[in-house]
């Protein structure tokens, strides 16, 4: 009878042993989890900026310069440790730059009375663009100073050209008029490009701080091909696109 007893009692002790053990350990995983969890959300950052760009075309053609344009977007990132982090933009990116058409009478056999016709364009590429960069931060005080670099993937939404046209005539009369172009269909649909640049985070109120920044894109890809400065075919070339920015921006 005591056998017995003792046999029921161990059943007892070992059924209640096992409860308390599988109860520890499915708290104990909730919390790991809820803490794996919570120190994610912890290392991600997030925020928006605006700034303003310069770009220009690349010289396989001649007479090219820089236009003004404007940037904005949104970012996310994830800190890998304190000084190394992976982010993700969202941006709009206005690129492009200025171009200088130059065409002789030689050049213009329809039109006989022109001597020479000059076409100032600014060109304006709107794009889509989407880096994905490591940034490297050191402590400066109480601020960050940052590096950042990676690849850009660009898509172009419209592009446009305003036309400053000079025409000289053979008998010395000169006539200037403006116009505006679309050529979305003359640029490349998607552009690939390099980025570098830095910036620094000065911090305010809690956890949040504000923004300042200027990278480098380079463009690895043409945007722009079979261009001439001449108006031949015979005297083309294929225009890659580069753009310095600055921004300001807000992070929490």
């Amino acid at each position: 009878m005591k056998h017995l007893f003792r046999n029921q009692f161990l059943k007892i002790k070992i059924t209640h042993f096992l409860f308390v053990g599988i109860t520890c350990l499915y708290f104990s995983g909730k919390t790991t989890a809820q803490e794996s969890s919570s120190s994610i959300l912890e290392n991600i950052y997030y925020g928006g900026k605006f700034g303003t760009s310069m770009s220009q075309f690349t010289n396989q053609q001649p007479h090219t310069n820089e236009k003004q344009g404007i940037t904005g977007g949104a970012f996310v990132g994830y800190n890998l440790n304190s000084k190394l982090a992976i982010q993700l933009e969202v941006n709009y990116l206005q690129e492009g730059g200025q171009l200088l058409r130059i065409e002789h009478s030689w050049d213009l056999s329809n039109y006989s009375w022109i001597d020479i016709k000059t076409d100032n364009q600014q060109v304006t590429l709107n794009n889509l663009d989407i880096p994905l960069m490591l940034k490297y931060s050191l402590p400066l005080g109480a601020s960050k100073i940052f590096i950042v670099a990676g690849g850009a993937f660009g898509y172009n939404i419209h592009s446009g050209v305003k036309h400053e046209t000079t025409i000289l005539t053979e008998i010395g009369n000169v006539s200037t008029y403006t116009s505006e172009e679309n050529i979305t269909s003359n640029i490349e649909d998607y552009n690939i490009g390099i980025i570098a640049g830095l910036g620094f985070e000065i911090p305010v109120f809690k956890s949040n701080y504000i923004l300042i920044d200027a990278r480098y894109r380079y463009g690895m890809m043409p945007v722009y091909k079979g261009y001439s400065y001449r108006g031949l075919p015979q005297i083309t070339g294929d225009l890659q696109n580069n753009t310095m920015y600055f921004t300001v921006g807000f992070g929490f």
